[in-house]
């Protein structure tokens, strides 16, 4: 009959084999499984479950040989990014395992692990010690109350150029010593330059103040039949318009995780962009939903593909924050001739509001990318040529948005081009202007020909 030490040696092995049916042999009915993070989870049948369901271990532990104290038995073991770790492992009288508890083993942080499972350190107060900055209590706040800027002062407020630490240490707290600050967070970002905007903090409290709810505040009741051909233009825009944002939206919450907190207020405000440009996707699908009409026909996908591409934060600026940007606006700011009801207009007036702030923080962010090195300006007109011939790309191709925009914006078919190039042309204007904000001043002579031709021909 297998000793008490040679059993805790079987489950061990018989669990890093996955050989889960030998190992519930050896519990107890009633046992108890205690596990850091999981708790306890009791009966034979619960606790099956609960270790078939777990995915395979990404760290092989070294086990030690199980020693007994007469009632139990302990192992324990090492390679754990935790530190040293152990089992105890309980019997009951037919010699099955009754209860198993894991954690931490004790002195990796000052507790123990006995029978009753991890026992943190006795409790003291040296944490409350720690050399932070200790900030004066909020007063005379304003009508814009106690905002971002306002709390993050003093050393709080100090973004370095470098983040030096590659978990979610706080900015301003103070750090866990080296060996206690646990795994890396999946950040690959580190340096200021690659995302900093000076007016990240004020849109974000901007952001928060002017959020709209499409489904509440847009009067949809005010939306009138129109005629076939009409609706469908309309529809076609709204299905561009939704198509674009929502590209722009799956990108941009993918690049969030890639940014080190030293630099949370840029994190926050975009967290807002996310949610704006969820909001136009969710606000144009509802309006080409809302009247007869429908979706309309997919973009070629040209600049789609492009923002997907974009291998660097700031190449995904420009490409979204300011291209796209620009070129979206200007459709929204002919929103007064498009649209053809007061739903219609608040949708544009909407996208026209939030598209401003994007571009405010990709204008700040480019010019302080900018600033930070002398070969930045050649990078950024390297992804400027590869956006506006992507642009131009879509547009020449896109029938289907060139002749909606024909229908919508002219009663004849000569009226509607000459909107279609007068809206063409404020496109451009639009985007020039904002590069030269954004301290590019020479873009208008380096225009890639296509964009210009397709300016000019629309």
């Amino acid at each position: 009959m297998a000793t008490k030490s040679e059993i805790a040696r079987q489950y061990i092995d018989f669990q890093h084999e996955r050989k889960f049916d030998e190992l519930l042999e050896l519990l107890a009915d009633d046992v108890s499984v205690t596990l850091p993070m999981v708790g306890t989870v009791k009966g034979k049948d619960a606790v099956g479950k609960q270790m078939k369901s777990r995915p395979p271990g990404q760290h092989t532990i070294e086990w030690g040989d199980p020693e007994s104290d007469g009632e139990g038995v302990k192992v324990v073991g090492t390679g754990s990014p935790f530190g040293p770790v152990q089992i105890v492992f309980q019997f009951d009288a037919a010699e099955k395992i009754a209860k198993v508890n894991v954690g931490l083993a004790g002195g990796s942080n000052g507790g123990t692990l006995g029978q009753q499972g991890f026992q943190p350190p006795p409790l003291d107060f040296r944490w409350a010690s720690v050399p932070t900055e200790r900030p004066p209590l909020p007063r005379d706040l304003g009508p814009e109350g106690f905002t971002l800027k306002k709390a993050d002062a003093g050393s709080y407020a100090w973004a370095p150029d470098h983040w030096p630490y590659q978990n979610d240490t706080p900015r301003g707290a103070w750090p866990a010593a080296p060996e206690k600050r646990g795994l890396s967070a999946p950040y690959t970002i580190y340096e200021k330059y690659e995302v900093w905007a000076e007016n990240a903090a004020d849109l974000y409290e901007l952001a928060i103040r002017e959020r709209w709810i499409p489904a509440t505040e847009v009067a949809w009741g005010s939306i009138e039949a129109l005629p076939e051909h009409v609706e469908a233009a309309l529809d076609q825009v709204y299905t561009y318009i939704s198509e674009q944002q929502y590209n722009s939206n799956q990108v941009l919450m993918g690049w969030l995780k890639d940014i080190s907190y030293g630099y949370h207020e840029v994190k926050l405000y975009l967290a807002t962009q996310v949610f704006d440009q969820a909001r136009h996707c969710e606000a144009f699908r509802k309006r080409a939903l809302a009247n007869g009409g429908g979706l309309g026909v997919q973009m070629p996908g040209f600049m789609n593909r492009t923002v997907n591409a974009a291998f660097k934060f700031t190449e995904y600026v420009c490409y979204v924050n300011i291209l796209r940007a620009s070129f979206l606006l200007a459709i929204a700011e002919f929103g007064a001739r498009l649209g053809r009801s007061q739903a219609d207009r608040q949708l544009f007036d909407g996208l026209a509001n939030d598209l401003n702030r994007h571009m405010a923080y990709g204008v700040e962010h480019l010019k302080f990318y900018l600033r930070a090195g002398t070969d930045h300006i050649d990078r950024v007109h390297v992804w400027l040529n590869r956006g506006e011939a992507m642009y131009a790309a879509d547009l020449r191709r896109d029938k289907p948005l060139r002749e909606a925009f024909i229908l919508a914006l002219g009663d004849t078919v000569e009226t509607g081009k000459e909107g279609l190039k007068e809206l063409r042309q404020a496109q451009l204007q639009k985007y020039l202007l904002t590069l030269k904000a954004a301290s590019i001043y020479n873009r208008d002579e380096r225009l890639i020909h296509q964009l210009r031709d397709v300016i000019e021909n629309p």
